[in-house]
């Protein structure tokens, strides 16, 4: 079947409601994973006061969503950040923008399998000295993840719905323990005291604002969801809300366990939850390792449902290459779009290890790789103040304070991760991110430019191509009416 055919399908309207589309965001965020793997480097940068970093990153990260909730409000499409840049912006920013964050995702997803096979191996089949085992462990978990996307929709949500329940469980059941019996030494308002002002307090809230990353999972549903202008913004704001005070509740009671006065204890440890548990619920401590590989897997599957939907539209859009748009007749799902982002992650995740070890990969994959989504974060909330400034020249009032302060009050935050990933002075291999960013964002520059020369009547058909038939039918300034 011609992909104009199979795409011509399109996806399955109305599937899901409020529950079903924030569930993906919150899941990609994956919370358990973050306070097992984050608390403990930010008590060592900023002391007992990571409950404080997360609650003010979560506020700060409020406004980005708060950006996406805006623009899924008025064009709910499968393209998310790739549609609202192109209206705001122009394609080929839209193109440059999508092509850096889809590579960016890309790389960092492939540190984060590696790690996951290797942690597999070491934890759950006793470390067994077979060579190779590792990447095979890493390509059998890739496909076990992608099965569901391609599977169905809601599939592949019920799925994350079961795996982030036992996470988030487990994960409150052993916080509030930890509270309810009031820690080592008892119950301290000193985590929500202000740490001080060193450069190492600005790198704990670069780790808790990156905390939040994958929040916007909702917004390509859009087109699948019912009421998805209502239901959409509030699916993107409440997964930075719900997930914000999971960090809070988990980092304050993971302080509380060790004792605010022994925040070193905690920083050396290298499994603190596991510590915590075998003191405060005993019966949780065998299943920490189950917990991470819940929270890792329905991030993973939440991740490729929403991606896959970002380059499928952007494949029907013509902004690459139109097999991706190919929707399965079976299971009315865009499985090729799933399968050739899953496939590269994997690849560049094995392959990293004829370099360095998975646990060095990971961190430094996912380091390079997270500045892609930073960019996107960007531009989106720079689109919106763009957006209300062209609706405002054509008669249309937007309220000002989320339109325009707000996405201000984002841009300033996510300043505070890129300084951290940047900064200069770091050891090597980080001492050369600089250099790969700037290479990151010259392959989309250059990819978009290459568009434009030679398939301009790609960008000129696409900003309608991306929004998709019920953003079009209700768009605002309708492609072609704005000057």
């Amino acid at each position: 079947m011609a992909a104009t055919e199979s795409s011509a399908r399109g996806l399955q309207r109305g599937q899901l409601g409020l529950f079903g589309v924030i569930m993906p965001g919150l899941a990609q965020i994956a919370p358990a994973f973050n306070l097992f793997f984050t608390t403990g480097v930010m008590v060592g940068l900023a002391g007992a006061s990571a409950p404080l970093i997360f609650l003010i990153s979560m506020v700060g990260m409020c406004a980005t969503a708060s950006s996406l909730a805006q623009f899924a409000g008025v064009y709910p499409s499968a393209g998310s950040f790739i549609t609202y840049i192109t209206r705001a912006i122009g394609t080929r920013v839209a193109v440059a923008i999508g092509v850096i964050t889809l590579l960016g995702y890309i790389i960092a997803f492939g540190g984060i399998y590696i790690f996951v096979g290797s942690y597999i191996v070491q934890n759950v089949l006793g470390n067994p000295h077979i060579w190779g085992i590792t990447p095979i462990v890493t390509i059998v978990y890739g496909v076990l993840v992608v099965a569901p996307v391609v599977v169905g929709l809601k599939f592949g949500v019920r799925i994350t719905v079961v795996l982030y329940v036992f996470e988030v469980v487990l994960l409150l059941a052993l916080s509030l323990t930890i509270l309810f019996r009031g820690g080592a030494s008892g119950l301290s308002a000193t985590p929500f005291h202000w740490p001080g002002g060193s450069k190492d307090v600005l790198l704990a809230f670069s780790l808790a604002v990156l905390a939040f990353g994958g929040f916007e999972a909702a917004a390509p549903l859009a087109e699948e969801t019912r009421d998805p202008r209502r239901t959409v913004p509030l699916a993107v704001l409440g997964a930075v809300l719900v997930s914000g005070v999971i960090y809070v509740v988990g980092s304050y009671a993971l302080v509380t366990a060790f004792g605010v006065g022994h925040a070193g204890v905690l920083a050396a440890d290298g499994n603190p939850f596991h510590t915590a548990a075998k003191v405060f619920l005993p019966f949780v401590a065998p299943l920490i390792t189950w917990v991470f590989l819940s929270s890792v897997t329905s991030s993973y599957v939440a991740a490729n449902t929403q991606t896959s939907r970002v380059i499928f539209a952007g494949a029907r859009g013509g902004l690459w290459s139109r097999a991706l748009a190919i929707v399965s007749p079976r299971f009315r799902t865009p499985a090729w779009a799933a399968i050739a982002f899953v496939a590269p992650s994997i690849l560049i995740g094995v392959v990293s290890t004829a370099f360095t070890d998975p646990g060095t990969a990971s961190g430094f994959l996912g380091t390079y790789g997270i500045l892609g989504l930073i960019i996107m974060y960007l531009m989106a909330n720079l689109a919106l103040i763009v957006e209300w400034a062209k609706f405002r020249r054509h008669g249309i009032r937007k309220n000002p304070w989320l339109w325009v302060v707000t996405p201000a009050v984002g841009i300033i935050v996510l300043a505070i991760p890129v300084y951290g990933d940047l900064r200069p002075g770091q050891p090597s291999p980080y001492n050369i991110l600089p250099w790969l960013t700037l290479g990151l964002i010259a392959v989309g520059v250059i990819y978009a430019l290459v568009l434009g020369a030679t398939r301009p009547q790609a960008l000129a058909q696409a900003p309608a191509l991306l929004e998709g038939d019920e953003s079009l039918a209700t768009d605002p300034l309708p492609v072609g009416s704005v000057d």
